[in-house]
């Protein structure tokens, strides 16, 4: 690839004023580019992680049981919280049970009610993680019973009504996200469609007398698939130095907001590799357009 960029080119493709547009131009096309195939990815990320992590479990929880003084009565709640935990490890389907400590309810509880809140002051009830097998398929009418037999405190959460919520909201997300990257990508084409249509004209003579000397079209047009082919590697380096810290900040503040949906919209090794390609991509795609756009516009001029 060194060999194409550095090899000398006939034809003018691109005189100083262009270059510095078209490079100006195409870097921040390959900036949006990155920062838009990254938010997609982490959508995907966030979403995989919401079905892993939520689908497979059920949250059981048992509001506190409150004395003729309206005071939490810690002996009979506990009672209760005991025959609940009982009674959901011997449910068919359900491979664990693990009683959720104070420490971690206030960490669940403090991105709604902030830092400022005394939560263990507050009535919170107590909650349950039940964990799932994967091939589990419960009849929650019939444990909702199960738990009021028990107690009429105690209640279940499936987390599928909101949970498909969540999905369709990023759903949406996602398909935005990939309609602004098919965007950025068909703008592109335009513009090197376009630059190279108007240098074609600019070096209309210099191409008739290569065609007189006996140089054919392919060769002409990978005179230019050369020039901008340059053109993208280069220009997908600078966007990619200046998108690379734009989604070190956007991530490190979605996570400083301290909200678990979006600790999981992570960046995986293979999807920084995929963006640390960009460039090679760049290359290969203005390439190619530049190459096709020539070879049609002088296929039509002959």
């Amino acid at each position: 690839m060194n060999t194409e960029l550095m090899r000398k080119n006939e034809i003018t493709v691109e005189d100083e004023d262009t270059s510095v547009f078209m490079y100006v131009l195409s870097s921040i096309y390959m900036y949006l580019f990155v920062v838009v195939l990254a938010m997609v990815m982490a959508i995907h990320s966030m979403v995989s992680n919401w079905e892993k992590d939520i689908v497979g479990s059920i949250t059981v929880q048992i509001v506190p049981v409150e004395d003729e003084d309206k005071k939490v009565d810690t002996e009979k709640s506990q009672q209760e919280v005991n025959k609940v935990l009982q009674y959901m490890e011997n449910v068919t389907g359900v491979k664990s049970v693990h009683l959720l400590d104070s420490q971690s309810i206030e960490k669940l509880m403090t991105p709604w009610l902030g830092n400022k809140v005394d939560i263990s002051a507050l009535p919170i009830p107590q909650l349950l993680d039940v964990q799932l097998d994967d091939s589990a398929e419960l009849n929650y009418d019939e444990i909702t019973r199960g738990l009021h037999k028990l107690t009429p405190n105690a209640s279940i959460d499936n987390h599928r009504l909101w949970l498909n919520r969540l999905l369709k909201f990023a759903n949406s997300l996602n398909t935005l996200a990939l309609a602004v990257l098919i965007m950025v990508v068909v703008i592109c084409a335009f513009s090197i469609y376009y630059s190279a249509r108007t240098s074609l004209g600019i070096n209309m003579d210099s191409i008739e007398i290569l065609h007189i000397i006996g140089a054919h079209d392919d060769y002409i047009a990978g005179q230019y698939a050369r020039s901008y082919g340059k053109i993208g590697f280069f220009s997908g380096i600078i966007g990619l130095m200046f998108a690379v810290p734009s989604i070190i900040l956007i991530s490190k503040y979605g996570i400083s907001t301290g909200s678990g949906l979006l600790n999981g919209a992570g960046l995986s090794q293979l999807n920084w590799a995929i963006m640390l390609m960009t460039p090679l991509f760049a290359f290969l795609y203005a390439k190619y357009t530049a190459y096709y756009t020539v070879r049609k516009s002088l296929e039509k001029m002959c």
